[in-house]
């Protein structure tokens, strides 16, 4: 059979570079149906390598071409350092098979001599026509030897590019470093990078050797997308330009990959006296700029990711922290310090709304699980046959549409804190099982029958009044002394005067940060209806309330009609009595002892008179 150019099609083998079977040469002459390789004795081609799978890849002929295929190996095959399923094989072409280098070569030869400790080659040839030269009908010889050295010299340059692309995270290093391996890998005598800039044209991004400031190439290879070799140095109109594949050139411009179009290019040049480029070359280039488009993207993904990281953090930070100088506040905080690094179980009661889902948080970031995963179950988000499967998982067909098995919230938190958040709504039935976790028992996900251990920090949280639960028989005294080793009350926001004007503060100072407008501070206004609001929602309506505020807001203050609190309207129109200090002094008296209950002792603490003082006040109303 001939080629198109006349020369007589050429007999291929397989030569095994290293092993103990090294110089092993497997002839693929009369093997169109195909050849197989791999571990097991039954294949064409055994190789002794623990890696390689029984039958691990096969090679074929489909017309005039060889192709190989991965035959769904374990640890795959590559061509030229490349992971394959399918790929179509030149001479020259270095397939690696576990540990084992195998040389698709035409015309292979066996060792020259026994006595070599390692494979030596003759020089057979492989040979491609350069147009050029075709009226005289020369060849391009290159050596079987030559050829392999040339690919293992070429596969550790791009090696080496892989790992200082993974390890440096600057642009400059990254464009250095494929500058670097180009001149190593093809020995051009200039390299050029061109990156597209924010207006669509094209930057230098660095360079090497006597580079021009033309990017013709660069720029064809952008605009067309492929790689381009071309014909002579001289000439460059677009017919002087043949677009890959060709055979040889003096200059060569790469397109530079991105997600949606390039986003650069690479331009070499080789002095005419030097020869020209091959086509090994070209191909040498463009795994070059695929590797740099990757690294230069994952570069971009990582920052983007480190800003969104940040701002998040930022803004957890300003949101997910106690604020608070009120005596309540500080004895909140203190509790927290003394609990955190304990890893006892932790009940905490409150209202709704009074910041419970935070003194969680707080307490996993001081304790020994603080490096481990932070999970909240929302017990009162799910049905009694749902909730039971979300904590502990179930195995596929636990249940109707249970189609696939499901970890549990226990098992995620592993090593780490959970929370249940509103446990005051969990059935009985599954109180029972996690009173069991509680105590250090194994248990089963739903529908299935193996044993799980997990080691997880307990706290949980609720509004409801557990003991008078218990006496109605809605949930266990058992579970409840087990859940409350220890307990932090937080205090409703009403009694937490001092701290409603920081956490308005705060709020807003948040909310304008997000929306990049708003009012800058609150107005003499606005913190007297705040400090006067009863707060039913506690700091959640406060933090509602403020959103508003900051969303209708105009003028640089907030004013107090923009918070929308209720009777604010009709408080604000009608002016106080008229009334005497002895007068005053009493209504405050009876307000004070009407908030704290009727507990004298208390309303003392909070007037600031002793016993008798208070006494005698009564005593002359």
């Amino acid at each position: 059979m001939l080629y198109e150019n006349g020369l007589e099609s050429m007999s291929y083998s397989i030569v095994v570079l290293n092993g103990p079977n090294s110089g092993v040469t497997l002839s693929l002459e009369g093997a169109a149906e195909g050849v197989t390789i791999g571990r097991h004795i039954s294949n064409d081609l055994q190789l002794d390598d623990d890696k390689a799978s029984r039958m691990h890849s096969r090679i074929s002929q489909r017309g005039d071409r060889w192709h190989i295929e991965d035959c769904d190996s374990l640890n795959g095959t590559q061509v030229n350092s490349q992971p394959i399923e399918q790929s179509l094989l030149e001479p020259g072409d270095l397939i690696r098979i576990g540990d084992r280098l195998l040389l698709f070569v035409d015309d292979a030869s066996e060792a020259e001599s026994a006595d070599v400790q390692t494979s030596v080659f003759r020089a057979t040839t492989m040979a491609g026509r350069d147009k050029d030269l075709q009226s005289g009908g020369g060849l391009v010889e290159e050596s079987v030897s030559d050829s392999m050295s040339r690919i293992v010299r070429n596969s550790a340059v791009l090696c080496r590019l892989a790992n200082l692309l993974h390890q440096h995270s600057d642009v400059d290093v990254l464009i250095r470093s494929a500058i670097d391996a180009l001149v190593d890998g093809i020995d051009a005598d200039a390299v050029s990078v061109w990156l597209v800039a924010a207006d669509g044209r094209l930057r230098c991004a660095g360079r090497w050797g006597d580079v021009e400031e033309k990017h013709l190439l660069s720029s064809l290879a952008v605009e067309k997308s492929k790689a381009i070799l071309i014909d002579h140095p001289d000439n460059s109109d677009d017919d002087s330009v043949t677009d890959s594949p060709a055979t040889v050139g003096l200059a060569l411009g790469v397109p530079i990959p991105g997600p949606q179009s390039c986003r650069g290019a690479i331009e070499c040049h080789r002095a005419e006296k030097r020869g020209p480029f091959s086509r090994s070359d070209l191909d040498f280039s463009v795994v070059v700029a695929h590797q740099a488009g990757l690294a230069l993207e994952n570069l971009e993904h990582r920052e983007r990711l480190e800003l969104a990281n940040a701002e998040l953090r930022r803004r957890l930070s300003s949101q997910n922290k106690l604020v608070g100088s009120s005596a309540a506040m500080k004895c909140v905080v203190d509790q927290i310090g003394r609990v955190g690094p304990a890893s006892s179980t932790v009940l905490i009661l409150g209202e709704s709304g009074t910041g419970k889902e935070l003194v969680a948080r707080s307490v996993h970031d001081m304790s020994r699980y603080s490096a481990g995963p932070y999970v909240t179950v929302n017990c009162a988000a799910f049905s009694e046959s749902l909730l039971e499967s979300e904590l502990f998982g179930h195995e596929v067909g636990a249940f109707t549409g249970a189609d696939r098995r499901y970890i549990g919230q226990f098992e995620r938190a592993n090593r780490g804190t959970i929370f249940l958040d509103e446990v005051g709504e969990m059935s009985l039935a599954c109180q029972a099982k996690l009173l069991r976790v509680l105590e250090g028992h194994p248990f089963q996900r739903l529908g299935g029958d193996e044993e799980i251990s997990v080691d997880v920090r307990m706290l949980a949280a609720t509004h409801r009044n557990l003991p008078e639960m218990i006496e109605q028989q809605q949930f266990r005294e058992d579970l409840y002394y087990r859940l409350r080793v220890i307990d932090i009350k937080m205090p409703p926001l009403r009694d937490r005067e001092d701290d409603v004007i920081e956490l308005a503060a705060l709020f807003v100072e948040s909310f304008r940060s997000q929306m990049g407008r708003g009012p800058l501070r609150l107005s003499n206004d606005a913190m007297d209806a705040l400090r006067g609001h009863r707060w039913p929602g506690n700091v959640r309506e406060l933090k509602n309330a403020v959103e508003r505020a900051v969303v209708l807001g105009q003028g640089e203050e907030m004013d107090a009609v923009d918070l929308g609190l209720p009777n604010l309207t009709a408080t604000s129109a009608t002016a106080p009595a008229m009334m005497t200090l002895k007068e005053a002094e009493e209504r405050h008296i009876r307000f004070v002892l009407e908030r704290c209950g009727g507990n004298k002792t208390k309303a003392c603490k909070v007037l600031g008179i002793g016993r008798a003082t208070l006494y005698s006040k009564l005593e002359s109303e």
